[in-house]
């Protein structure tokens, strides 16, 4: 009962707030008011923080309703206390009805804010916390509308200036939530979307010139956000990031940001094959080399028949590729470039650049096996010793096994088929050639081996 009955208070006390301010009160001249009324004020902004400062947010009401009705523009506290004693409220209360009233009287405490204190910060901030403070008390009940209305009024204020930082966020959640729920909103997504960008990229650039790395790189993370949540939903496709970069890419070639954006961007949303990505990526890799930048380019060389380039492209993706098996992947992909081109010579040269990177890639020593083998009847101006170029690759596929344990049944196929290929013992006896001996296999290859007949 006596619950019952101090709930009830609660809530007569929350009702008689909304009356008028009292009569003659000048917020301006006299914000805590005249004689007695300035004490009382005064008096009832102690009790009230003392009691919110220890968690009595029921002992704060009474003071707090004094204040906010008789003083309201005395002290911004009203306004920062105000909606913990009501969330606090609205957290212990089971009747729906008065967590309705809790949750309008956390509202409208942020808008008589705005009416005393919104030149001292900013409606852009205010209106951020007070649909902050919304999501809170709704929890899943939350409507995205609401908070997408209270967001979109604070970016528009504030735009590249927005505090705090991550209200670029929840507001393109909420964009985000609207236009799945209802597809007619897609093209409202997509230009918050470009919208927000453009504010989250000034930002960004603002707070490098100040010098607060702490709020750049947060801004990032939100941006990496926001862009994800862009991709992830199906509204932006390549042709709409195309339209979009075709005409920023140029005036921006010296942007490294912005081209990392566009490159980024391009790439998720499955334009990276596009002239508009390689032209980005290109002017990027002249601000900001990278072995990713790098090995997109060099594919695209190989596209295009241009080897010259890819070969500059592998390599220099390789050297710069922290990760050692990325690199030595690299000199592979070079190697089959010159493989494709029948440059035997510089296809070996690229798989043993492969083996620099890593020593137990048994892949480059089973490609160098099968060159030898390709090259087998163009070695030797007698065919009948094809069979001993045979042996030298057989040489790099025992290797391959001893170095790679992922290989050996590739490799032990390969040796079973080779061997079958080996010089016949007949063959071997009219050319003088025995068992055992040392045997150089001449032209590009160059190797010395131990005869094996079979």
């Amino acid at each position: 009962m006596k619950k019952l009955l101090l709930s009830g208070l609660m809530t007569i006390m929350v009702v008689v707030i909304v009356f008028a301010q009292k009569p003659g009160y000048d917020p301006v001249n006299a914000p805590y008011g005249h004689g007695e009324d300035s004490i009382n004020c005064r008096l009832n902004l102690s009790l009230m923080q003392t009691s919110t400062k220890a968690g009595d947010f029921t002992g704060a009401l009474k003071p707090w309703i004094a204040v906010y009705e008789n003083c309201p523009a005395s002290s911004k506290s009203i306004y920062i206390y105000g909606p913990r004693i009501f969330k606090a409220l609205y957290a212990a209360e089971a009747d729906i009805v008065k967590k309705k009233e809790y949750l309008d009287k956390v509202m409208e405490i942020y808008d008589t804010r705005l009416t005393y204190f919104g030149k001292e910060d900013s409606k852009g901030t205010i209106l951020a916390f007070k649909a902050y403070d919304y999501m809170e008390l709704m929890g899943d009940q939350v409507d995205q509308s609401v908070v997408y209305g209270m967001l979109n009024e604070a970016i528009g204020e504030m735009k590249d200036k927005m505090e705090p930082l991550d209200a670029y966020s929840y507001f393109m959640i909420a964009s985000l939530y609207l236009y799945l729920g209802d597809n007619s909103k897609k093209k409202q997504y997509i230009s918050d979307y470009f919208t927000v960008m453009g504010y989250v990229n000034k930002a960004i650039v603002n707070a490098k010139n100040a010098g607060d790395g702490a709020s750049a790189d947060y801004l990032g993370m939100v941006k990496e956000g926001i862009v994800k949540g862009f991709v992830s939903s199906g509204a932006g496709d390549c042709e709409i990031f195309a339209d979009y970069y075709a005409e920023r890419v140029e005036p921006n070639k010296e942007n490294k940001e912005f081209l990392n954006e566009a490159v980024g961007v391009l790439a998720m949303v499955g334009c990276s094959d596009t002239d508009l990505y390689f032209t980005a990526a290109q002017y990027l890799y002249k601000l900001e080399p990278s072995a990713g930048i790098a090995i997109r380019l060099a594919n695209k060389g190989v596209r295009e028949k241009d080897y010259e380039t890819a070969v500059r492209y592998y390599s220099e993706a390789a050297n710069m590729e922290s990760d050692k098996n990325k690199a030595s992947g690299y000199m592979m992909q070079l190697a089959a470039v010159f493989s494709s081109q029948r440059d035997f010579a510089k296809a070996r040269q690229a798989a043993y650049d492969a083996l620099e990177y890593n020593p137990h890639n048994g892949e480059a020593y089973i490609l160098i096996a099968q060159l030898y083998a390709s090259s087998a009847h163009n070695i030797f101006p007698e065919p009948e010793k094809a069979g001993l170029v045979y042996l030298a690759a057989v040489d790099k596929l025992q290797k391959a096994r001893s170095i790679d344990p992922t290989v050996i049944s590739k490799a032990n196929d390969l040796i079973n088929r080779y061997s079958a290929a080996f010089m016949d013992s007949e063959t071997a006896f009219m050319m003088g050639i025995k068992t055992g001996e040392s045997i150089f296999i001449p032209g590009w290859i160059g190797e010395t081996t131990t005869v094996r007949l079979r």
